[in-house]
């Protein structure tokens, strides 16, 4: 007689057996098997009055993925075979490698087809996220508040073609609130981590109140150059375009400074890490695509290049699902704050253009070619004496490189703040984050404002940040 334990041993044998052949022309090679499960709900509040709760949706996929690094000619950069297939078992693992080795078959099933994982339980409610998000905001009476929320959780079995096979189970979540009057959106927030639910939830009530506060403010035109103070967390938007984007690099497309290693980069009081095993950090996870423990890697040290987000087997392999071949992205940017607040203080009172503060970017891109990168701001005030204005959203273009270099000052450790978001690239959409102090740029030419993407639908709006 044969227990679960022998099944699971003999399935996991007969996948690694397979596995192995992905790695015939010489690169590191791994099989996922992933059961993922998503939920969304949403709730919608006028005034005082009732909620109203809707469940959008509550559905498991499963899947399986091959995924091989090739050396290119002269033994150059890598080039990516990756497959898809549906189903979790070891029938699903020799169908996908026998996809990626360029279609040839493997062979005859060698016994049943054994399941390698197991749709993962349901994590906590999406409906009482957003239940429990519209009980903390008793600040915003005569809105309308509208409040989406989701939950995923996924099981995943990495078996590469050398070593043990791993097991990981993924938690995320993220609530979205928007604020309207007449009809029009006035204030939204967001927040998103991983693993369990922190107790964030009254952080993002008092971000919503203090948002729908700005917007009562008088209104003003933004000066045509001005410097960007980035505040409650604004600054990792910004750091994920000017400094994630330009340090992820591809033999395919490799990035603007990749010869720049060790040299001066950005400001001197610049030190940024991607570190994807921070604890509840929107998009921490345990291992690359590859099977590979993921670890800290330093980018940016006093301002000189110490690190790229690179296409190397020990790369920050990413993917959303089996839609997508897997990228070396970023997952979680860490920014270390100033050790004094004197040096900002110094700072704003050298600057050299109007200052305004900035509490919330929307959405930004970087062109790899030559480096503009483009900023919405969504968020802004300006303090002119005693009288604080509201800034209608406009946009800033500028050229990364520039703008690392020109970074004036850091806040100290009192002023750090987390921002999460979903980024979108080849490799789908994941969830990203950051933990910034406020930062100060350089001078900065505004633009008016003008739409970077169509508005969030209803079901997928439920992304934070700058990937909303």
């Amino acid at each position: 007689m044969t227990t679960v334990a022998d099944d699971r041993a003999r399935a996991l044998t007969r996948a690694s057996a397979d596995a192995a052949a992905l790695a015939g022309a010489g690169g590191p090679a791994c099989v996922t098997v992933r059961c993922h499960r998503r939920a969304a709900a949403a709730a919608t509040r006028t005034g005082s009055g009732p909620v109203d709760l809707r469940r959008i949706t509550d559905h498991t996929r499963q899947n399986t993925t091959a995924f091989a690094l090739v050396p290119g000619a002269d033994g150059g950069p890598y080039g990516v075979r990756h497959a898809a297939v549906d189903g979790y078992g070891t029938d699903a693992v020799r169908e996908v490698v026998s996809r990626a080795v360029d279609g040839d078959r493997l062979g005859a099933p060698a016994g049943p087809d054994l399941p390698l994982a197991v749709p993962p339980a349901g994590e906590r409610d999406a409906a009482d996220l957003v239940e429990a998000i519209l009980r903390r905001l008793p600040g915003v009476a005569g809105y309308e508040v509208i409040a989406e929320a989701h939950t995923v959780v996924e099981e995943r079995l990495f078996v590469p073609a050398r070593g043990l096979a791993v097991r990981e189970t993924l938690r995320t979540a993220a609530v979205v609130v928007d604020v309207l009057g007449a009809g029009r959106r006035i204030a939204d927030a967001d927040a998103g981590w991983s693993g369990e639910v922190p107790e964030g939830l009254d952080s993002l009530a008092e971000r919503v109140e203090a948002a729908v506060r700005r917007a009562g403010a008088r209104p003003r035109t933004v000066a045509p150059r001005v410097q960007l103070l980035l505040v409650d967390g604004s600054a990792g938007a910004f750091l994920h375009e000017v400094c994630g984007h330009l340090l992820e690099s591809t033999g395919h497309r490799p990035s603007l400074l990749a010869q720049d290693g060790g040299r001066p980069v950005a400001f001197d009081g610049l030190g940024v890490d991607d570190d994807p095993t921070r604890a509840l950090s929107f998009g921490a996870h345990r291992y690359t695509m590859l099977g590979e423990p993921t670890r800290r890697r330093p980018l940016l040290t006093a301002g000189r290049l110490t690190g790229l987000l690179a296409d190397t087997p020990d790369g920050p392999w990413r993917t959303e699902d089996a839609r997508y071949a897997p990228q070396p992205r970023m997952s979680h940017l860490a920014l270390a704050p100033a050790p004094a607040p004197t040096a900002l203080d110094t700072a704003l009172g050298e600057t050299t253009a109007p200052v305004i503060r900035v509490h919330r970017l929307g959405f930004g891109s970087l062109d790899h070619r030559d480096g503009t990168v483009v900023l919405e701001v969504k968020d802004a005030t300006y303090r002119d004496g005693t009288a604080e204005h509201r800034l209608e959203p406009f946009v800033v273009t500028a050229e990364a490189r520039q703008l690392l270099l020109e970074v004036r000052a850091l806040g100290c450790a009192a002023t750090v703040r987390p921002w999460s978001a979903y980024c979108l690239a080849t490799s789908g959409s994941l969830p990203v984050g950051a933990t910034t102090p406020t930062l100060l740029t350089g001078v900065v030419t505004t633009h008016p404002h003008r739409r970077l993407a169509p508005p969030r639908a209803a079901v997928a709006r439920t992304a934070p940040g700058p990937g909303a």
